[in-house]
């Protein structure tokens, strides 16, 4: 849903699947006033920018004529109590898309819906499967975090969505801004970070929604151990030389002996491969004035390389 200087644009379906041939319909609710009462649909396949498919009139229902897009008799559109809805009467595997609808402003800007995405296969419906993992331990700050994973669906778009439910039986929304959600192939995890004290004293739900139809997991209660308030510091321990004695004595220079070695062995290969480079160049070099010689037309009486 957005909302825009008093204008609401909501899209319920997040996305319809369907067999070639069949119908289907795209709903966009709309409440406040479009700019002259224009609802504009846009279609925008993946990797593609949007694509203009028609504008419709919500005063007198009337539907532009001047669109140049390549599918526009496959649509049509209807308005129906504060709605607007676009139809494709058979779908074909072309119209596979995500389609919006859009407000215009007297500012010249639109304002989109969230959008409803159509898949055109025989592939079935599968409903998400909900997994909840247990808090973490809270952080210094009084935060702790959550998880939800919904896998194994099809279509794999979700939106995954928060409750808390008090004592008393009240559920309210988590505000969005303490949830972040990742999607990977049919796979959505959603993430909530949250105040300790209210994973204590709420019933917190993680609601999904699909397609298939919604679900949700209630969470049991969230308990923590009491930890004390103060922790010591960590201490790292940095290793040093051994004491000096008999017994050690031949071990430390052992290990001395060693490394002397490899610092040596290093230093010879370095210089060799310094060698190596500079016969190299001289080689190079060599061939380069045998070349400019020979296009001059005359040749050397003796040129030696080293």
């Amino acid at each position: 849903m957005v909302t825009v200087s008093g204008q609401n644009l909501y899209q319920d379906q997040i996305s319809e699947t369907k067999r070639q041939r069949k119908s289907v319909s795209f709903n966009c609710k709309i409440t406040g006033r479009c700019w002259e009462g224009y609802v504009f649909w846009y279609q925008k396949r993946e990797s593609e920018p949007f694509t203009w498919i028609l504008w419709t009139d919500l005063d007198d229902n009337s539907v532009s004529s001047d669109t140049t897009h390549p599918q526009r008799a496959d649509f049509s559109v209807s308005k129906e109590s504060g709605s607007s809805q676009l139809k494709i009467q058979s779908v074909k595997e072309s119209h596979s898309a995500t389609y919006y609808c859009a407000c215009y402003q007297s500012s010249g800007t639109h304002i989109f819906g969230s959008g409803t995405r159509l898949y055109v296969t025989d592939d079935p419906i599968k409903t998400p499967k909900l997994t909840v993992y247990p808090a973490s331990e809270p952080e210094p700050n009084g935060k702790t975090t959550l998880l939800c994973l919904a896998s194994g669906m099809f279509p794999d778009i979700v939106k995954i969505s928060w409750k808390m439910k008090d004592k008393t039986g009240r559920t309210i929304e988590v505000p969005k801004g303490e949830e972040v959600q990742q999607r990977d192939e049919r796979k959505t995890t959603s993430m909530i970070i949250i105040d300790k004290v209210k994973a204590v004293e709420n019933n917190l739900i993680c609601s999904v929604k699909h397609e298939g139809g919604n679900n949700e997991v209630e969470t049991p209660q969230v308990m923590f151990t009491e930890k004390p308030t103060e922790v010591p510091p960590t201490t790292m321990v940095v290793p040093t030389c051994p004491p000096r004695n008999e017994s050690q004595g031949p071990a430390t220079l052992e290990v001395a002996y060693d490394s002397f070695q490899s610092m040596v062995s290093l230093n010879l290969a370095s210089l060799a491969y310094t060698l190596m480079i500079v016969k190299s160049l001289v080689y190079c070099c060599g061939l380069a004035v045998l070349l400019q010689l020979r296009n001059k037309g005359s040749r050397p009486s003796s040129l030696y390389i080293y």
